[in-house]
């Protein structure tokens, strides 16, 4: 499983397959994309690690932050479908 960041038009972090997996979450579940070739360009590949550090810093309804111990379990439970991690909190 990849990790993928997207900054742009809303913030995202996406686990998927490869680039076409996570285009299709994104606009599943985010935004419709314009332009597919200048999306996949823009967005950026992170390991493991960095994204459970998102994830971890990730706001949760209450307004406290998720923590390192569900940011795990939830990143060792992925489907295997991909999945949308974090969200612009713009959006919700």
């Amino acid at each position: 499983m990849n990790f993928y960041e997207i900054k742009d038009p809303y913030l995202a972090l996406i686990a998927a397959e490869d680039e076409k997996q996570c285009l299709k979450i994104y606009t599943e579940n985010v935004s419709d994309v314009e332009e597919e070739e200048i999306f996949c360009t823009e967005m950026r590949t992170i390991d493991k690690y960095e994204a459970l550090k998102m994830v971890t810093e990730s706001n949760i309804e209450d307004g406290g932050k998720l923590g390192v111990e569900e940011a795990f379990k939830q990143l060792e439970n992925l489907k295997e479908d991909g999945e949308l991690l974090i969200i612009d909190g713009g959006l919700l």
